[in-house]
């Protein structure tokens, strides 16, 4: 496994132990990519933009130290979630970082200007603490260093899991935070007959 990141450690509530790694490599970034095919394969039929990272791409995230990895591992070790949250955004190649200087020029000058790539819980673990657990650690470290962290969600799970607006609920309530719409894109199909 990686180095971990200076300041963070393990953080268990409920069941899951969730920690923070810089770099994830070797039979760990093994064993996080199958989970990470059960829980985002689905998203190839359900999205139009492309969800799902070449294994080459995943194992490039997993040893950025740009991208912070929460790994969430359940009472028997086992893997059971992830979140990526890349500190420095010319991580994600499909942002403009350039958009978030001008938007929040002051975190921008700090370099607290985040972005989470994707987080999941293993198909199984989904209606427990798990997910929970994950988001409630990335929270407590995205308020720490009072950041403005971005994130984008597909009309897939906005619509099946009301995703963006149970999370808005969930921080308004635990953080003192500003919850906005920054953008927004619509992909169409014409069909010519």
């Amino acid at each position: 496994m990686g180095a971990d990141r200076p300041g963070a450690g393990t953080v268990t509530r409920g069941r899951a132990e969730v920690t923070f790694h810089e770099q994830v490599t070797g039979h760990v970034a093994d064993d996080f990519w199958e989970l990470y095919l059960e829980a985002f394969g689905p998203l190839r039929e359900r999205a139009a933009a492309r969800h799902v990272l070449h294994r080459e791409e995943f194992d490039e995230e997993m040893s950025d130290p740009r991208v912070l990895k929460l790994l969430a591992h359940d009472e028997q070790g086992e893997p059971v979630g992830l979140t990526t949250l890349a500190t420095d955004l010319a991580a994600v190649p499909w942002v403009s970082p350039e958009f978030f200087a001008a938007r929040y020029p002051e975190h921008a000058a700090r370099g607290a200007v985040w972005y989470i790539g994707f987080t999941l819980a293993h198909p199984g673990r989904r209606a427990t603490r798990t997910f929970m657990d994950m988001i409630d650690a990335l929270v407590a470290h995205l308020a720490e260093n009072r950041v403005v962290c971005a994130y984008d969600v597909s009309r897939f799970n906005d619509d099946s899991l009301r995703f963006a607006d149970n999370l808005r609920r969930h921080l308004e309530r635990t953080q003192d935070v500003t919850v906005e719409t920054v953008d927004q894109q619509s992909y169409y199909a014409t069909t010519f007959h």
